[in-house]
């Protein structure tokens, strides 16, 4: 369904993204922000998805700056892939791709943000530093405690598994208690419950939190 595009950010950096469109005319647009694994066969799905519910969706490979066509397994190998090539990426550097993401979706009319993961955590960041996007929701954003600081600047949305390895209740509850306004749904799974291709997939919590982010975007984007 979907194809691979070149964005340029406002620095001058190329960097190439997955872009998928409805059939007939979009309601709008989706960022889709991708994990730590890259923009690989989930991340395209998820696209996928996105426009086969009317939406023009892209993920922008933000590894791009480090390594070009990175997309990893969800073993050990790549978990640990991943983290290396995170912790080599400037934070003003990742909101220009996203920007240059958004800027490209702008087209379709009003802009939804939706992340995984490490996209989870930069759903939020958006959601107080991007320009011209309508709403957010983050997965299992395990850097997103350390950020309740920042102010969202437009309606957002999280989603936590409660049995999730990597981000204890404690950290989901910091958030509640710094952000009451904005609704945190936990689910009764684990960490990567959206993917169907992690051994934590949850059928039923990824059918109603997709449920959830659909509503919020149906509500603000379009």
């Amino acid at each position: 369904m979907g194809t691979t595009i070149e964005l340029e950010a406002a620095d001058g950096h190329k960097l190439s993204a997955y872009r998928a469109e409805p059939q007939g005319a979009p309601r709008g647009g989706v960022l889709v922000i991708q994990e730590i694994f890259g923009v690989n066969d989930h991340i395209r799905s998820v696209c996928d998805g996105y426009a086969q519910a009317g939406y023009l969706a892209i993920a922008p490979a933000l590894f791009d700056r480090v390594e070009r066509g990175v997309e990893l397994g969800y073993d050990e190998p790549g978990i640990q892939g991943g983290i290396k090539v995170v912790s080599q990426m400037k934070p003003g550097n990742t909101l220009r791709d996203l920007q240059a993401a958004t800027d490209a979706l702008s087209e379709a009319g009003k802009v939804g943000v939706v992340g995984y993961c490490y996209g989870g955590t930069m759903a939020w960041v958006s959601a107080a530093k991007l320009e011209g996007i309508a709403c957010a929701a983050g997965y299992y954003g395990g850097q997103i405690d350390k950020q309740v600081a920042l102010s969202p600047r437009v309606p957002v949305i999280l989603h936590f598994g409660e049995r999730d390895h990597a981000i204890p209740m404690e950290a989901v509850d910091a958030v509640r208690k710094a952000h009451p306004d904005v609704p945190v749904h936990v689910y009764p799974a684990g960490h990567g419950f959206n993917c169907d291709a992690r051994d934590s997939y949850d059928a039923e919590s990824a059918k109603l939190a997709r449920e959830r982010t659909l509503e919020l975007f149906a509500k603000h984007v379009g």
